[in-house]
């Protein structure tokens, strides 16, 4: 309707008409324009809404789920490290239960999960760069660094530790192995295992003062790793809470 109005006006020479609507053309082409970044912007936006309360969720959840584990590595640490003062003779006790079970689980290495579905998606997208704030940006680039320097290090630390069980049975053995119990729901029992270690044994076997030392050693560093995923974890997790506006409870004391 308009070109044929248009070549009507060039037709008669009606210049001014002509130039009105050219104008009008313009105009029209320059709202629509706006209208419609307007209209990707909003859904820019939500998608940007949407994916900052997922991501909060789901890392909310990864810390509950890694929790767990990661509490019990440190006590295993803990042990190995207190171990360490008794078969080295530098303390003058018995060895507990606890350390004992700490040298045989000390080649347990695999990492917590550390996956969050939301930042699979975004990286798999391409929209990494969507968040306008850049303290989000930040913590999510320094969480898949620290993830990525954990998964890096795992391999090197697993080739090097070694089943202390395995390699020596002649002073440290199973005495009750781990019975496990599944329901008809899915939820997994268990009743722990008990090791015994042969103190006086091990403190002059050589060999296995060296096997112990380096998986002491590199489980240190097993941990390092994680502690430090879940550093970044609750750093990105503070981000999100002050983006959304939340809070928490503190736990009762």
């Amino acid at each position: 309707m308009i070109l044929r109005r248009v070549i009507k006006h060039f037709r008669n020479q009606e210049w001014t008409a002509i130039f009105l609507d050219f104008l009008i053309v313009v105009v029209g082409v320059f709202v629509g324009l706006q209208v419609q970044e307007w209209a990707n912007e909003q859904g820019r936006r939500q998608l940007e809404t949407n994916y900052t309360q997922r991501l909060h969720d789901e890392v909310t959840e990864l810390q509950k789920t890694r929790a767990p584990m990661l509490e019990v590595r440190e006590l295993w640490l803990s042990g190995l490290l207190a171990s360490t003062q008794l078969l080295f003779n530098q303390d003058d006790r018995e060895m507990t239960q606890a350390e004992c079970t700490s040298i045989a689980h000390s080649f347990f290495v695999s990492n917590p999960t550390d996956d969050i579905a939301a930042l699979i998606e975004l990286q798999g997208s391409g929209q990494l760069s969507l968040f306008r704030n850049k303290r989000v940006s930040k913590a999510l680039q320094s969480f898949l660094l620290t993830r990525a320097r954990a998964r890096d290090s795992r391999p090197g630390i697993v080739e090097i530790i070694g089943n202390l069980l395995g390699k020596h049975p002649h002073v440290l053995e199973v005495v009750k192995p781990t019975f496990q119990t599944l329901s008809k729901q899915g939820t997994l029992t268990q009743e722990r295992a008990i090791y015994r270690c042969d103190l006086a044994a091990m403190r002059v076997d050589q060999l296995f003062l060296n096997d112990f030392q380096t998986n002491q050693q590199n489980y240190g560093f097993h941990m390092r790793d994680n502690v430090r995923v879940s550093n970044s974890l609750t750093e990105l997790h503070h981000v999100l809470d002050e983006v959304l506006a939340l809070t928490h409870e503190e736990p009762a004391q």
